[in-house]
């Protein structure tokens, strides 16, 4: 009887000894749920100009256009051609339910040229939307 009891009492401790594990990984998990912020990333790398205006939107964008160095031009993670992006934008903004609020933010790497961006505008234009941003990146002043 003697030999039952002992494997008794080793079994249950060997629950026990997982209890602060347990513990410890949900801490964690709890706060990576809390600290980090889970974005989408673009189709393309673009690294946004700087800005020194701190002005953040409340809420996400209707439409997202990205711009690349490599002239790769992305609606809403799918790739188009500039002539497509009217078409694309008047359809979108016909759907939703909430035209006051509907806008467009335009994603544009820190090398591209305005001349190169002004064709995207343009349909934005011609879509007939006015609220449209251009996505920038804070400049942290150097100390």
């Amino acid at each position: 009887m003697k030999i039952g009891e002992k494997y008794a009492a080793r079994a249950a401790s060997n629950d026990d000894n997982m209890v602060p594990l347990i513990n410890v990984v949900f801490l964690m998990l709890v706060f990576f749920m809390v600290a980090g912020q889970i974005r989408k990333a673009d189709p393309i790398p673009v690294i946004p100009p700087h800005s020194i205006n701190d002005t953040r939107s409340v809420t996400d964008p209707n439409v997202v256009i990205v711009v690349g160095v490599d002239d790769g031009l992305y609606v809403d993670d799918q790739l188009f051609a500039i002539d497509e992006i009217q078409s694309y934008l008047e359809a979108q903004f016909v759907s939703t339910t909430n035209k006051e609020s509907f806008w467009v933010q335009i994603k544009a790497d820190g090398g591209i040229s305005l001349e190169k961006l002004r064709p995207v505008f343009n349909q934005v234009r011609l879509a007939g939307l006015t609220k449209v941003s251009l996505a920038t990146q804070l400049e942290r002043g150097k100390e």
